[in-house]
């Protein structure tokens, strides 16, 4: 699927914006997803954006297809000195004062992009473009809506597979299969630093509450110390709950979504914990409305589990591993704005999606919880674009 032309052209103008009241003259972009956000490809380009006309696609590998699936004119890019040189020769002056993705953009590279453009001001232009990313038109929303239809598929599979006794890794190898197979791209994109992410989290009973690198309240115990995130070779046993958190990945589009499975039911305690993350999951949809702050509707949640559950030091981890977020965006990247999390400051707009992903964390015993994807639309709340039953999946073995 090719992006609209009419799609990158409303997004250029947007950025064009934020340039010029910034007082650039332009930007040189290099981050993938950024790319793609602006060009339509995700081959290997150089985006030069002005702050009016038309976009500079520098294509270094492919330039073929680069050309083919970017709606822009693209250009081969045979050296990154060459880059001032294809700037005036697109009629464009060069720059005073240039923005950079300075969150992402290696030091290395900084220093060869100030060698090339001696008398620019060199300025980060990533939160700009993060924001503007975190609010999605309706194309993107179509794309998620499509994301989303793979999962509910996943786990209909995944009653048919599951039996007591094969490895968490087995599992997590069979729905990544099934994914596939039904469209899933399998590139997860993230754009913090060192951020690994493969599939998801799909692990059970204690190995569940085992907190590892990544940031998130349940990570999995991983197959090794070199890869401590996901599926282990534990064998899954009967009345453990089963973590199924999957990210999907539709013409680049993310979507997030997590269900509990058990074969066999979990104990009546697990039962009454999965139930209050449900009111919790509720809570927060209707909570994020535009015009609020991310970081507000954070501690409202955080005071209602406090004051209304048994669960403050269950929430989202456990002791010195829990995270201090309830939700987080999605789109092209994993970890987009806005953050549901404590002292976010972004202002909470239409068209922003989230994943709402309240999970109650039990040393030693296991994880329930649940995450949706959700847009937010009006004062009534944010509306799922997860379309899957909501109740703990009972598996009969």
């Amino acid at each position: 699927m090719k992006l609209p032309l009419m799609e990158l052209q409303d997004r250029v103008s947007e950025f064009q914006v934020s340039l010029q009241k910034k007082g650039l003259e332009g930007a040189l972009l290099v981050q993938r997803a950024d790319t793609l956000y602006y060009t339509g490809t995700a081959q290997n380009v150089h985006a030069y954006i002005p702050k009016e006309g038309k976009p500079l696609v520098m294509a270094y590998r492919d330039f073929n297809r680069a050309q083919q699936e970017s709606a822009w004119g693209v250009i081969p890019l045979t050296g990154m000195s060459k880059i001032p040189q294809y700037i005036q020769g697109a009629g464009l002056s060069l720059p005073k004062r240039l923005g950079l993705e300075l969150d992402v953009l290696p030091v290395n590279n900084f220093e060869r992009y100030r060698k090339l453009f001696p008398d620019a001001l060199l300025v980060d232009i990533s939160t700009e473009i993060r924001l503007q990313r975190a609010v999605k038109s309706a194309w993107e929303i179509a794309r998620l809506e499509e994301s989303a239809q793979i999962y509910p598929l996943v786990l209909e599979f995944a009653k048919e597979v599951l039996h007591v006794g094969m490895t968490e890794v087995e599992l997590e190898g069979l729905l990544e299969g099934k994914a596939r197979a039904l469209g899933h791209g399998a590139h997860v994109r993230m754009r913090g630093f060192n951020s690994e992410f493969h599939l998801g989290a799909i692990t059970s009973g204690a190995r569940a509450t085992e907190a590892s690198c990544f940031d998130g309240p349940v990570v999995g115990q991983g197959i090794s110390i070199a890869h401590p995130c996901g599926g282990s070779m534990a064998q899954i046993q009967a009345g453990e709950p089963i973590v199924i958190d999957m990210v999907t990945v539709v013409h680049g589009y993310q979507i997030d979504q997590t269900r509990i499975l058990s074969l066999g039911p979990v104990s009546e305690e697990l039962e009454k914990a999965y139930e209050v993350a449900l009111e919790i999951e509720e809570k927060v949809r209707c909570a994020l409305i535009p015009g609020r702050e991310a970081g507000e509707v954070y501690e409202e949640i955080l005071a209602w589990v406090r004051e209304n559950t048994p669960y403050e030091q269950n929430f989202m981890g456990y002791g010195k591993s829990r995270v201090r977020f309830v939700g987080h965006g999605v789109g092209l990247d994993l970890d987009e704005l806005p953050t549901i999390s404590k002292g976010a400051k972004e202002v909470l707009k239409a068209g922003m999606v989230v994943a709402i992903e309240p999970k109650l964390v039990f040393p030693g015993v296991g994880v329930v919880g649940i995450e949706d994807t959700v847009v937010i639309e009006t004062e009534k709340g944010a509306r799922y674009l997860s379309q899957i039953p909501r109740e703990l999946m009972v598996v009969k073995f």
